[in-house]
């Protein structure tokens, strides 16, 4: 199951442009939890605890209880948008998504990769490319995972590992019905080193340099008449 972390939050009263650039310049990060068939709530949160929250593993699949300072209230939620400063790329809004643990919801897991050591492919110089990093999965919150543990031990050069052969945790399906390829095992690109012939130099032979001596002794001969 997904770790939960328990974040302080405070209330906000007003929403608007004007009211989220209000909430920044008093140094708090405006935010919004909507779901689960309930009003939207405007909360601001601080920057360092949400950084420090996103700088942890597992940050997109960790469950969030939210305590609304001043209030009563607790809510059970994921992060699921981060909008950014488009100079600075620091968070300047965050969207929080409430959850039900009884109620099936999609969400994007990250694939961890094990069994390296003992790969097939890689042994022989094959390189571990990864094509799919995560995926969309459906399941209850109560069943939520960090991440899906995708064994390429058994994968040999040019061979691929497909969402159809992963075993998921229990409770857990992909929201898509298509096949799709997670990782391959590549082969190592092997440099090419161009070898450039020396050029070659035409070296005259005595008698061309005797023949070339004479004429221009002629040359000069002809230049003092």
């Amino acid at each position: 199951m997904a770790n939960k972390v328990t974040l302080k939050v405070q209330k906000r009263d007003n929403s608007g442009k004007g009211a989220a650039r209000a909430t920044r310049r008093a140094g708090l990060i405006p935010a919004v939890i909507y779901g689960n068939k309930q009003e939207a709530e405007l909360i601001s949160i601080e920057p360092k605890v949400l950084l420090k929250q996103m700088q942890t593993r597992g940050f997109r699949t960790r469950q969030f209880e939210l305590e609304i300072e001043g209030t009563n209230k607790k809510e059970l939620a994921l992060c699921q948008a981060i909008q950014y400063h488009k100079v600075k790329d620091n968070p300047i809004h965050v969207d929080f998504l409430r959850i039900d643990l009884n109620k099936e919801i999609t969400v994007e897991i990250p694939f961890k990769f094990v069994g390296e050591e003992a790969c097939k492919g890689i042994k022989k110089g094959g390189v571990l490319n990864i094509v799919t990093r995560d995926a969309e999965v459906v399941c209850k919150a109560s069943d939520m995972v960090d991440a899906i543990e995708v064994n390429v031990a058994d994968l040999d050069v040019a061979e691929s590992i497909h969402s159809g052969s992963i075993t998921l945790p229990k409770g857990l399906r992909f929201a898509s019905h298509e096949q799709f390829t997670i990782a391959t095992i590549a082969a190592a690109v092997q440099e090419v080193v161009e070898t450039t012939a020396p050029e070659t130099v035409d070296v005259p032979s005595a008698t061309e340099e005797k023949a070339a001596a004479k004429e221009a002794e002629k040359a000069e001969n002809a230049d003092n008449k």
